[in-house]
């Protein structure tokens, strides 16, 4: 039986992983591609799979609020810039897919401009039923080279890690705040890990309930697959996933040391962000983490025991590899008063520049508290100060707004 337009192949909705993703999903403007392509679904028996009316825009639309497929099809008929869409489109699609698109040009250049941008094939009109199975079939069954050569394919998530250079100095509200903020207000699909199984904060902060399962992640590695993950996950919202516990303080821990790189592997296959609150107090832990985050984020703050911690661990952090970046955010600036150690002499002191400066602003804490929502959820200082942290992770932030408030007024 075809698929009608706009109607998915199955109702049920799996949650987190790629089973909760369509197998194929395509975006076709005319009548008769749309038919050619809804017979190959039904010729191929692709479970979880959709054809929709319309062409890269509406996909584009359609994918900022929905789960991207594993193979897309995208059609850029009469569309005056296909190649600058199809960044568009990378900019909203999860990692992991596979682009087919269909045009009405066929044009040499074209096809190498699109596969260059990170399309696994281009097909030009009329379609049949080979050309579209000989452009599908590779993408969803055993012919994963073909997939593996495009660049979409290959893209992954990006990890962030948070760690606070002491005790008490806001990491965990910084990255709880950044997570909701990357999934809510930038739609992006965000997993939030804490890495503390005694002690950590994030699934408190964002009200929601944890078992057992970030424990046998780190303890039976060889055992993790996607579908543990999306067992273990716990939703907040609609794109905001946390992975944490809160173990017994007499139950001890055997975690190993190898677990944190296949946590990751899986996790930035299926999303956006990683973020991770990571604890001190795991120096192996620590260490695997940071080593593995392209965005190493710490959090300081005014104290001379900050300062002090901050150079310890810049042990880990002063060699970072290609495409690593290290994020030196200063938070709650003001709360010691006079008694704080100034911006400038703790930027001199510890040989880095202050990247983002969070104002002490306990109203805004108090506001957001008493309403159940995180500080970023409503406006104010401290929000404002998140979303420079993210712009930070983008590379969105201007050379004005990227220097610390303090400096904006000498």
């Amino acid at each position: 039986m075809a698929l009608p337009v706009d109607t998915k192949a199955s109702a049920e909705k799996p949650r987190i992983g790629t089973a909760g993703r369509e197998r194929f999903t395509a975006f076709l403007f005319d009548e008769a591609s749309e038919r050619v392509v809804r017979q190959c679904v039904t010729d191929l028996a692709l479970p979880f799979s959709s054809v929709h009316r319309g062409g890269i825009t509406r996909a584009i639309t359609h994918l900022s609020s929905e789960r991207s497929p594993t193979v897309l099809m995208v059609d850029v008929s009469g569309v005056e810039l296909p190649v600058s869409e199809m960044h568009h489109l990378a900019e909203v699609c999860e990692p992991g897919v596979a682009v087919i698109v269909v045009g009405d040009r066929n044009d040499v250049g074209l096809y190498r401009d699109l596969v260059q941008a990170g399309v696994s094939d281009y097909i030009v009109k009329p379609l049949t039923r080979a050309l579209v199975q000989a452009a599908v079939q590779p993408l969803l069954g055993t012919g994963v080279v073909a997939a593996a050569a495009s660049p979409l394919t290959q893209k992954l998530g990006r990890v962030v890690a948070v760690v606070g250079t002491r005790g008490g100095v806001g990491a965990t509200t910084i990255a709880s705040n950044l997570a909701w903020h990357l999934a809510n207000n930038e739609s992006r699909r965000v997993a939030l890990v804490d890495l503390d199984l005694h002690y950590g904060d994030v699934a408190l902060m964002l009200d929601v309930k944890v078992g057992g399962g970030l424990r046998e992640v780190l303890e039976n590695p060889q055992r993790v697959d996607e579908l543990f993950l999306d067992r273990a996950m716990i939703r907040s919202g609609e794109r905001l996933f946390v992975l944490a516990g809160e173990e017994k303080l007499d139950l001890p821990l055997r975690l190993d040391s190898n677990a944190v790189e296949p946590l990751l592997t899986i996790l930035r296959k299926q999303f956006h962000y990683v973020v991770i609150d990571v604890p001190r107090d795991n120096g192996v832990i620590l260490q695997q983490v940071l080593d593995q985050a392209g965005t190493r984020i710490m959090i300081a703050d005014q104290t001379a025991r900050s300062v002090r911690d901050t150079l310890r661990l810049r042990q880990f952090l002063d060699t970072p590899q290609p495409g690593q970046r290290n994020i030196l955010v200063v938070n709650r600036v003001g709360e010691q008063g006079k008694g704080g150690i100034e911006l400038k002499d703790l930027s001199s002191t510890i040989g880095m520049s202050v990247d983002v400066a969070v104002p002490f602003h306990p109203k805004s804490a108090l506001l957001a508290a008493n309403a159940g929502e995180p500080v970023v959820g409503s406006r104010g200082p401290i929000a404002t100060s998140i979303v420079e942290i993210a712009e930070e992770l983008s590379g969105r932030r201007t050379t004005q707004a990227s220097q610390p408030f303090w400096k904006r007024f000498t």
